[in-house]
């Protein structure tokens, strides 16, 4: 895990070294719609498994303070397993902390959710969820619009959860409260539009 974060670091610092350009600022209201799909596997202790598919949903409004920043809030919901989903609201933050001439940005995010309403395994209701971490993040920048396209993959930090929301995710690392999350949920596309 060491070695992971190290080389990340690492990879993070060659970029920063990269050419970039100066955009004009870019200041407006956002509106972005992020979609994925979340995986659960299940072994039985009895023999056999089952792998499941379900839908995720995160859409956002923030404020774009300049070309770097920019933050709001979001909803996520997930649905996962037989019986099992999450949605809440949140906050996040983005800083475009490298910009290319071919449109291509490279983003930090931060972000904190609750989930308000959910249901565990066996379909009974739960408000078990809080997330704190951070996000790496491609966005491409259509010329001539107001529309950047996204990818979303990866998450670091705190997440306090059911364990098999952790354990029953293929990619995910860590059992606790503390992960690195490289599970298909957190590969995420969309769009953001500045107004």
């Amino acid at each position: 895990m060491r070695k992971f974060i190290f080389i990340l670091i690492i990879m993070l610092g060659a970029l920063s070294q990269a050419s970039a350009v100066d955009f004009n600022d870019e200041r407006g209201i956002t509106v972005s719609a992020m979609l994925g799909i979340s995986q659960y596997y299940h072994s039985f202790a009895v023999g056999g498994h089952e792998n499941k598919y379900g839908p995720v949903a995160t859409p956002r409004i923030g404020y774009r303070f300049n070309a770097k920043w920019e933050a709001g809030v979001l909803f996520r919901f997930e649905k996962f397993g037989n019986n099992s989903d999450y949605g809440g609201i949140g906050i996040y933050g983005e800083w475009s902390f490298r910009r290319f001439t071919s449109g291509l940005r490279l983003i930090a995010e931060g972000h904190a959710h609750s989930n308000f309403c959910g249901t565990d395994l066996l379909g009974i209701r739960t408000k078990n969820m809080t997330e704190v971490g951070f996000t790496p993040c491609f966005a491409y920048h259509i010329a001539n619009s107001p529309v950047d396209l996204k990818l979303r993959y990866l998450f670091l930090g705190f997440n306090h959860s059911m364990s098999n929301y952790k354990s029953d995710a293929p990619g995910c690392l860590g059992r606790g409260d503390w992960i690195i999350d490289a599970s298909l949920r957190r590969l995420e596309i969309g769009a953001s539009i500045t107004f």
